[in-house]
């Protein structure tokens, strides 16, 4: 990357693929549930997810990310016009998306599964630690990867578990300059451009 190039570190999970409906079918499918994407206030799979653990024993992450892998991070369903987003912030800066997967299988379900949609980034970076990036705008879903984020602007994407969240405290928790909220990231990004929806 060319020094002073815009760089968007864009998450994977609920700002590209549609991970949690899935996860919400799966449940409902196996537990007899009719919970909604919308009951989910809580991306920790233990606690949005509790029969998990009491009727099977396994750990909400063991179920979904283990026994049932390949049906989330790879047969999710993409979120509406994330090529085009891809494309369009291309056109502004180099996209890296960066995900925390916690196997190697999620990864390499993770990789296909970005094939399989043409999403084309200019680099993919599987980090835990997301503050270690230095990115010109940081791309996420969930509250707690803002904390100490090193991106000079936050983009939060909505979620049923992040709409509670006020903007300035999550910049004031983090390092930078300024805080956005928008609904998908190809909201962000028709805004980046300048072009009407």
């Amino acid at each position: 990357m060319t020094k002073n190039k815009i760089t968007f570190a864009i998450d994977c999970d609920e700002v590209l693929r549609a991970l949690l409906s899935n996860m919400v079918s799966l449940y409902n499918k196996e537990f007899k549930d009719n919970l909604t994407y919308d009951d989910i206030t809580d991306f920790v799979v233990d606690n949005s997810f509790p029969r998990i653990k009491s009727e099977t024993g396994m750990t909400g992450s063991q179920w979904f990310f283990q026994k049932h892998s390949t049906e989330l991070f790879l047969e999710s369903e993409a979120l509406p016009k994330i090529k085009e987003a891809i494309d369009i912030l291309k056109e502004y800066g180099d996209v890296i998306i960066v995900t925390y997967q916690k196997s190697y299988k999620n990864k390499k379900d993770t990789l296909e599964w970005l094939e399989k949609h043409d999403i084309i980034p200019n680099g993919i970076c599987f980090l835990k630690d997301k503050t270690l990036l230095h990115p010109t705008y940081f791309v996420d879903d969930n509250d707690w990867n803002f904390e100490g984020c090193n991106a000079k602007y936050g983009v939060i994407i909505d979620a049923p578990y992040n709409k509670n969240i006020s903007l300035e405290e999550l910049k004031v928790k983090s390092n930078c300059e300024k805080i956005m909220r928008y609904p998908s990231l190809y909201d962000f990004a028709i805004n980046i451009s300048g072009k009407q929806q």
